[in-house]
């Protein structure tokens, strides 16, 4: 009967919780909220990427080597983790505001799967491709070097293949030494 009584008694006194559709939330001054990336600050050391404890943070290349920033913040818990650990101060930090309420026609959740997967085929198609253009260059100096080492033993055995007689014949003519010198005639 007591709870009944107190139960009654809650429905005419001021609410204990907040209103906060009606009323905007109290945040700290420390609040961790969604991320924020300045590309022009980035070095693209990816360390962001590889400390994110949810995944929330992917960098997909292309293939001229530019990369690009992709974040989820629906997938994204917060920890602040990739803001500590960025080398380059100001690249990535977090605001106090968090992300709007996803709907089901964004499918967040299967979209960023997609992205995700595509980011990192992304990089390794470009790291295929680099080393694709690192083999045909060690290929092309290779065959400069065969073709170089070629030439110069050909010119070693072309030379060692003219008999003395070749020697003579295309030797320049030999010119006897002049005689005595006659005196110029009067005429």
């Amino acid at each position: 009967m007591s709870a009944f009584v107190t139960a009654l008694g809650n429905l005419f006194k001021k609410p204990a919780t907040v209103c906060y559709p009606f009323e905007p939330t109290y945040k700290p001054t420390d609040y961790r909220g969604l991320i924020e990336h300045v590309p022009e600050v980035c070095i693209w050391c990816r360390r962001c990427e590889i400390d994110c404890l949810s995944g929330a943070i992917v960098f997909s290349q292309d293939l001229e080597g530019q990369q690009t920033f992709h974040y989820n913040p629906y997938v994204c818990i917060y920890c602040g983790e990739c803001v500590a650990v960025c080398p380059k101060e100001g690249s990535i930090f977090q605001i106090a505001a968090n992300a709007a309420p996803a709907v089901k026609a964004q499918d967040v959740n299967n979209q960023w799967g997609i992205t995700f997967d595509n980011a990192v085929e992304s990089r390794k198609v470009y790291m295929a491709e680099k080393k694709r253009l690192a083999d045909l260059k060690k290929a092309e100096q290779a065959a400069a070097a065969a073709e170089a080492k070629a030439a110069a033993a050909a010119t070693v055995t072309t030379a060692a293949a003219v008999t003395p007689a070749e020697q003579i014949a295309t030797a320049a003519p030999i010119v006897p030494p002049p005689s005595e010198p006659t005196a110029p005639t009067a005429e």
